[in-house]
């Protein structure tokens, strides 16, 4: 079978200013051959850079020969109603508790009895299913996608640690995932999601509360923590463990208040 390529981007990735150089981001997108981008943020919105919002990308697509479309079934962000939450400590077994706002995306701290969205039953869920099913009906009719959201690294974006993982657990053997990105030359060019996932071990592990917690060696009195992680081989442990830390960074919290629930795009 021949294989096929999928790419991801950050419209941030072509700041220039105050503004984002469109031109430039689908001219990008014409090198690569992406016939549609595909908008994965929850709202198709941003209050910083309008001209990302949907109505405009819509337009400027068309000069461009590519289409536009946004699919909120593969946003981030998860409807209270929808079950994909789970208790912090339930995602992420380690005692590292509270995680400053700082670190979290609705700039509010994180305790362990929190719900937030648990990667593992969202990757699963029906509604993000359906999504995943409609990436695989534009490859049968032989399209090229982008999945776009807002972020400059992916590695700071669900379409990686999200997304991009679960698309490739279910396409790999026929779909190469490529995320888009600027060298330290500020050329552009692409990242796998095998070297993305090296990079994102090595910020997770060197990590100051990561290191105090010393996963990785084992004692006379006990087993190496990671051994409390799934996988078969150790660094699928290692895998694992990075994904529940970084769930913790990324989760969105569980809304309290179910009524006139609104998703605000954060840039």
């Amino acid at each position: 079978m021949e294989r096929r390529k999928l790419y991801t981007l950050g419209y941030t990735l072509f700041q220039n200013g105050a503004v984002i150089d469109i031109e430039k981001m689908f001219k990008t997108l014409k090198e690569f051959n992406v016939t549609h981008l595909i908008d994965v943020r929850s709202m198709p919105y941003s209050k910083q850079y309008p001209q990302c919002n949907a109505d405009n990308l819509k337009i400027a697509s068309k000069h461009f020969s590519i289409s536009y479309g946004h699919m909120p079934e593969l946003g981030a962000k998860a409807s209270p109603t929808q079950d994909v939450f789970s208790k912090a400590t339930d995602i992420f077994f380690e005692s590292i508790f509270p995680i400053s706002k700082s670190n979290r995306p609705e700039d509010t701290e994180l305790y362990a009895d929190d719900e937030i969205v648990d990667f593992q039953k969202f990757r699963k869920d029906e509604y993000f299913s359906d999504g995943i099913k409609r990436i695989e009906t534009a490859y049968d009719n032989n399209y090229t996608l982008a999945l776009m959201c807002s972020e400059k690294r992916p590695i700071d974006c669900h379409r990686y640690f999200l997304v991009s993982k679960k698309i490739e657990q279910k396409f790999g053997e026929w779909l190469d995932i490529e995320h888009i990105i600027k060298n330290h030359n500020g050329n552009i060019e692409t990242v796998s999601n095998e070297n993305l996932n090296k990079q994102l071990s090595e910020i997770v592990l060197n990590k100051s509360e990561i290191k105090k917690i010393d996963v990785l060696n084992s004692s006379i009195f006990e087993p190496a923590k990671i051994d409390n992680y799934f996988g078969k081989t150790q660094q699928e442990k290692i895998n694992d463990f990075c994904d529940r830390y970084w769930n913790l960074m990324h989760g969105w919290k569980k809304a309290k208040n179910t009524n006139n629930q609104k998703f605000e795009e954060y840039d």
